[in-house]
């Protein structure tokens, strides 16, 4: 999104922690300032007069409770719009998630409209941080518009592309069910160009929540593009849905009971997440922000590969 936003010749500043790399946006014309969405003290002095804020800092894990996320995703979005509040600045672009929508097996595309039921931690606090800036639009008029990425994969990834690549090339890759289930993946940059587009068309954004996709596949399409990509013959077992659901919530009892930080190998809501369908409708903003993708599978799945990346913790 800085890169769109340099090439588009905006003054661009970009609010960090002090542990933060900037690695991924060396070389770009923007400002530089230190702060933490927990902090609002930070973020008062770290933000200055500007017409755009983009919100896009959160923990995101398939593992925790709500001591995890909250304070980041929930009270740092808090943060944000008191920030937004107190400096009248004109224009928040939220970067959310579909992940407020929950795992449930939906056999029909995921609109915007589709009802909010998150399961674990981190989709409530998605959820939370939404009603959050509902609560604030209606008490002080704040000016907001919402994109919900789904899984996001492609160069600057360091969670789902090098978790998958790893897997892939240790030979332990496991389909919950046959893998026929539709799952749907936005590349970074066109979440990033969907995310400009809401602040540019803001007078089109403003109030609404927007899906964003690259591209809908069956989840063993995505998987096998990737092996191709890798060189490597596919090596997967099938685990039937329900033991594995059931093997997850086991394993996830006993991690919460031993008070595991890191998630176990099956957590219920992995194997809800990549055994169900997760297919995302997000014509509203093809039609109103004139969003399009520019990444397709393959496309993708060579930019993740060549990419590489590691995982990092967030």
């Amino acid at each position: 999104m800085v890169r769109i936003l340099c090439k588009k010749e905006h003054d661009v500043t970009v609010l960090v922690r002090e542990t933060s790399s900037t690695s991924l946006i060396e070389g770009l014309s923007f400002k530089r300032t230190v702060g933490d969405v927990r902090d609002i003290d930070s973020l008062l002095a770290g933000v200055q007069e500007t017409e755009w804020l983009f919100h896009n800092a959160a923990i995101m894990s398939e593992w925790g409770g709500k001591q995890r996320f909250w304070p980041v995703n929930v009270e740092g979005t808090r943060n944000i719009l008191e920030t937004v509040r107190r400096k009248d600045i004109p224009r928040l672009i939220h970067t959310s998630s579909t992940a407020v929508y929950g795992p449930d097996n939906k056999t029909e595309y995921m609109t915007e409209d589709t009802p909010k039921r998150p399961f674990g931690a981190y989709q409530k606090s998605k959820w939370a941080a939404e009603e959050a800036i509902l609560e604030y639009a209606n008490d002080y008029g704040i000016r907001a518009a919402i994109v919900r990425p789904p899984t996001i994969m492609g160069r600057g990834d360091m969670f789902t592309g090098p978790q998958l690549i790893r897997i892939l090339k240790a030979g332990r890759m496991v389909f919950f069910g046959d893998g026929s289930n539709l799952h749907s993946i936005v590349h970074g940059a066109d979440a990033a160009r969907c995310l400009v587009l809401a602040g540019e068309g803001f007078d089109k954004a403003e109030g609404n929540a927007f899906n964003v996709t690259s591209f809908t596949t069956e989840w063993k399409e995505t998987i096998d593009a990737l092996a191709r990509e890798l060189d490597i013959p596919l090596k997967a077992r099938h685990i039937p849905y329900r033991l594995a659901h059931g093997l997850g919530a086991f394993l996830g009892g006993l991690y919460r009971a031993f008070l595991r930080y890191n998630s176990p190998m099956l957590s219920p809501l992995r194997v809800k997440l990549f055994g169900t369908q997760q297919a995302v409708d997000d014509s509203k903003a093809r039609e109103r922000l004139g969003y399009e993708p520019k990444w397709d599978l393959e496309t993708t799945a060579k930019d993740v590969v060549e990419w590489g990346g590691e995982v990092k913790p967030r």
